[in-house]
């Protein structure tokens, strides 16, 4: 009898490694490889799960979630493009105006029902002709693009997209603009916990306030989106994964409780209250010479409103500097139209000289920007000093 057994338990050990050799040797369906490349994927990214801190969650009607955004005027705005152009022939399409309100991005549906992101100026009231953004349009992986926003570098540029990429509906992307080559740089996916299975968009960052949003509809019902506000990261950071089990990772890869995420309180109710002000500020209207917000509680609308030393000048200097940037804009926009006729000897003459205008331009951005920081950093210190 012993001999038997030992006979069944050694036929069976070397049977077993045949048996499991001959199951691996299945192929795969072409569905269940592809769901396995899934897995891995999710996998992947949930491991690298950026760090970060949550403070408000709200759900909102998906008609209408563009509401929940409490921007600075300082950042610039995001809108529907019926809203925006005045029509209704692209109720899914979106709009980012920057805060000189003399350039916006955004999307149009195409007639074959994909989207692709293009950008306009304001030269005299009125936008130029739109021109495609070049380096993220061109690549088909992307079959809808969509919700632009672009940071107040000029540079750093997020939009969302449905791709092959993507972990499911839409994905949040972000690039660069590449000044040099003239396009944006190949787009990266964010990762979670921004993007997951469901749709996730329109990712936005509020600098003057250090607030950040974005959209999703995951665990949602058809008709709502979930708004998540967060604490922008200054760098980068993941989860130890060695610290945390599978189940936590996962919670806090999907936002299951932003309570998981409050990790520092103090800063935590410090952002809240940035929050509250971003919320209660109501549009400014002013009968003086200009708009100038310096922050919740002051804003300027003559000269002599300016008190920190130097000030006075300096928004001389920006007003300069601006009707500067919008005569060059006027004379980019001509030349871009006469170069779309002209013939080829012609085009020859005009590229180094829109080239250098366009340079020219981003380079008279950059300045202003920082310039109107400058201001508002010199005169928030004196008000805190003296008041």
């Amino acid at each position: 009898m012993k001999i038997r057994m030992l006979f069944i338990w050694t036929l069976a050990f070397l049977t077993l490694p045949l048996i499991a050799q001959k199951r691996k040797a299945v192929p795969l369906t072409p569905e269940q490889l592809k769901q396995q490349q899934r897995q891995e994927k999710i996998a992947r990214m949930m491991a690298k799960t950026q760090r970060i801190i949550f403070i408000d969650s709200i759900v909102v009607d998906k008609q209408h979630f563009l509401q929940a955004y409490h921007l600075s005027p300082e950042v610039g705005r995001v809108a529907s493009y019926n809203d925006f152009f005045h029509t209704n022939r692209q109720p899914d399409a979106h709009v980012y105006v920057n805060e000189l309100g003399s350039r916006c991005y955004y999307s149009m549906e195409q007639a074959d029902s994909t989207m692709q992101l293009y950008a306009s100026d304001n030269i005299n009231n009125r936008w130029s002709r739109p021109h495609l953004l070049s380096g993220i349009n061109e690549d088909s992986i992307y079959h809808r693009i969509n919700y632009p926003f672009m940071m107040g570098d000029g540079e750093t540029f997020y939009f969302a997209a449905e791709s092959n990429d993507a972990l499911g509906g839409y994905d949040i992307y972000v690039t660069r603009y590449d000044e040099e080559e003239k396009q944006f740089l190949h787009p990266a996916n964010i990762g979670m916990p921004f993007n997951s299975e469901a749709n996730d968009y329109l990712y936005a960052i509020d600098e003057y306030n250090n607030l950040g949003w974005f959209a999703t509809d995951r665990r949602q019902p058809a008709d709502s989106v979930c708004i998540y506000v967060f604490i922008p990261p200054q760098t980068r950071q993941t989860y130890d994964t060695d610290s945390l089990t599978a189940s936590q990772l996962a919670n806090l890869a999907c936002i299951s409780r932003i309570a998981d995420t409050w990790s520092d309180e103090d800063t935590r109710q410090a952002a809240l209250s940035r929050l509250k002000n971003a919320m209660g500020r109501k549009p400014v209207s002013t009968d003086g010479d200009f708009c100038f917000i310096v922050d919740d509680h002051h804003t300027y609308t003559r000269l002599s409103d300016f008190q920190a030393a130097g000030n006075k000048q300096r928004y001389q200097q920006l007003t300069t500097l601006q009707d500067r940037y919008q005569r060059l804009l006027d004379t980019l926009d001509r030349a871009r139209d006469h170069y779309a006729t002209a013939n080829q000897e012609e085009r020859d003459e005009l590229r180094p000289d829109i080239l250098a205008s366009e340079r020219m331009q981003h380079d008279l951005y950059l300045q202003i920007h920082q310039l109107e920081k400058t201001i508002r950093n010199n005169e928030i210190l004196f008000l805190t000093k003296n008041i």
